[in-house]
């Protein structure tokens, strides 16, 4: 009986709800033996999670995998009514395999009936949204990406916002052909839309924060560490800044930098973990770096350490604008 029980929830990404494996035919005495021997976790009452998936998973999936779990504990039955939630927040853009921050350790949703919301020790269920904000996938009800996105700016604030907003938009990107003279494709235009949208429709009316994060997102951001760099920069006063900035010596591409401060020549550089790696690839970024600095380029690189650390990149930032205010000055 546990072979079977393991087989269906394999299938089902490691995750299910007692409910649906009651439905397949499993006995609630198999499911509950299963979460005595420690071969199913119980991540909330009728959500269970294998424990093998959960034992060779990252934080961040294992964040995912209660997400998912939860969220089918809470899909209706066959011949029940439509549903009444819908995982949202970052445990919607987790499922959507989009870049998310400010994971506070709560599932999120929202009622989609109307109903109030509710919060206890797992879940946090926000305030009733449309359900044509929602749409299905992998059998989970969520709330689509522009809005989950949008959600998070609200409740965690800009830097987590723009981290969300920003990787819808470079999802979007990625989905368009390359546009002639750098012009935005239908997916982006979409995207747009659907922000305008919710802002008209009052989403965020209260929250300056929503707006701003509107303001400042750029699609062409291609990592969560990028998008917080530039709140970074944002907060210091430092902006405006180009995302995937193209360095040119004459006819021949020399780089494309992570951000350009607007307002100086200083490139920064956001160090993901991994991004350089072997003896060859740290030789060939020096050299790359050399040829920025004879164009009379600074560079300021920062790793994911640092975003911890903001007095140290101000400082950073600050030194490299000196830096190029003096030789502005001196060729001038």
């Amino acid at each position: 009986m546990s072979e079977g029980i393991t087989q269906l929830v394999q299938m089902q990404g490691g995750v299910a709800s007692t409910r649906e494996l009651l439905r397949a035919g499993f006995s609630r005495r198999s499911v509950e033996a299963m979460v005595r021997r420690g071969e199913l976790v119980r991540v909330r009452r009728d959500a269970v999670v294998l424990a093998s998936a959960l034992a060779g998973s990252t934080p961040w999936e294992k964040r995912e995998l209660v997400a998912r779990a939860v969220g089918r504990s809470l899909a209706p039955a066959p011949a029940e009514a439509g549903p009444t939630h819908a995982l949202s927040h970052e445990s919607a853009l987790m499922v959507h395999g989009l870049p998310y921050a400010g994971e506070d350790g709560f599932v999120h949703l929202v009622r989609t009936d109307g109903r109030r919301g509710r919060k206890d020790g797992t879940i946090w269920v926000h305030r009733p949204l449309d359900a044509r904000w929602t749409d299905e996938r992998d059998g989970l009800v969520l709330v689509t990406p522009t809005m989950a996105a949008l959600q998070v700016a609200a409740t965690h604030g800009g830097e987590a916002g723009l981290v969300a907003v920003d990787g819808v938009l470079h999802a979007a990107r990625e989905q368009d052909p390359k546009a002639a003279g750098g012009q935005e494709g239908l997916a982006v235009t979409r995207v747009r839309e659907e922000i305008a949208e919710a802002l008209e429709g009052g989403f965020g009316r209260s929250t300056p924060t929503v707006r701003l994060v509107v303001d400042l997102a750029d699609g062409r951001s291609e990592s969560a560490g990028e998008s917080r760099t530039r709140w970074l920069v944002h907060l210091l006063g430092l902006g405006p800044c180009s995302p995937q900035f193209v360095v040119h010596d004459g006819d021949r591409l020399v780089a494309i930098v992570d951000l350009k401060l607007a307002r100086w020549d200083v490139l920064v550089e956001f160090d993901g973990t991994g991004k350089y790696t072997g003896h060859e690839a740290l030789l060939a970024e020096k050299d790359r770096e050399d040829r920025l600095r004879t164009l009379g380029y600074e560079v300021v690189r920062i790793r994911w350490a640092d975003l911890a650390r903001p007095q140290l990149i101000r400082r950073r930032l600050l030194e490299a604008i000196a830096r190029a205010e003096s030789r502005a000055t001196r060729i001038g």
